[in-house]
């Protein structure tokens, strides 16, 4: 049991929320936080779910989602390793404004939102939540920016460039990206025309597929090409 929470301690320490937060913080959060694994396409969450958790990713891909008017589902953002999901709602104590599933198999920390408002108002915690919001308002301007590209190829860059975010550092850096469904419906094209803008980066060196991931050899040219 003991090795098992020391385990679990240290996936948490390296959530990019807990990663400059004092032990006896990540301790609490290693007690009530429950581990498990979710299939892809199993749902985490639904829009409206006034108990969603706060989610930790510790492995896999989360797709984030929301309704339109008529119904229909649409992809809005991807989670990805030791990023979170839920802590807005939390925050604001409102039912989660999105739903949540894995685009993968993946594992992830659960946490329940009474000791997740405890989490959240630790000084440490708070910034790193900071951080990680001004992140992800500049990938939704990215986003944004994208859907009002008229040039397929500049939404498609756009998306690739909103979900890989600020969070990557180092030359090179190897990523998995959304599979071509979602980058479709974020970019507002079809697959076909997802696989031939990642085959024409691919050809013009800015990326290099490497299996299901991609590595980033320009990210400048990239960030170009999604501003049209």
């Amino acid at each position: 049991m003991r090795q098992a929470m020391n385990t679990h301690h240290d996936v948490l320490k390296d959530q990019v929320l807990l990663c400059n937060a004092r032990d006896e913080i990540v301790d609490v959060a290693t007690r009530f936080t429950k581990v498990a694994t979710v299939k892809e396409g199993d749902y985490i969450c639904f829009q409206g779910d006034a108990q969603a958790p706060l989610i930790f990713l510790i492995e896999g891909q989360l797709r984030v989602s929301t309704y339109s008017e008529d119904g229909t589902e649409l992809p809005v953002s991807v989670v990805n390793p030791r990023e979170c999901a839920g802590e807005v709602s939390i925050l604001n104590r409102v039912p989660v404004c999105a739903n949540v599933a894995a685009a993968k198999d993946s594992v992830v920390g659960l946490l329940d939102r009474a000791h997740a408002r405890q989490l959240l108002g630790d000084p440490d915690v708070a910034r790193a939540l900071n951080n990680l919001m001004a992140q992800r308002y500049m990938g939704l301007i990215t986003a944004r920016n994208a859907h009002s590209q008229s040039r397929a190829g500049a939404r498609v860059s756009a998306v690739i460039e909103s979900t890989i975010g600020e969070r990557l550092a180092g030359d090179l850096p190897l990523v998995e990206l959304p599979n071509q469904s979602t980058i479709a419906a974020m970019a507002k094209v079809s697959r076909e025309t997802v696989s031939r803008v990642i085959s024409s980066l691919e050809k013009r060196g800015v990326i290099k597929r490497e299996g299901r991931a991609i590595r980033i050899n320009d990210r400048m040219a990239l960030r170009q090409l999604a501003a049209g």
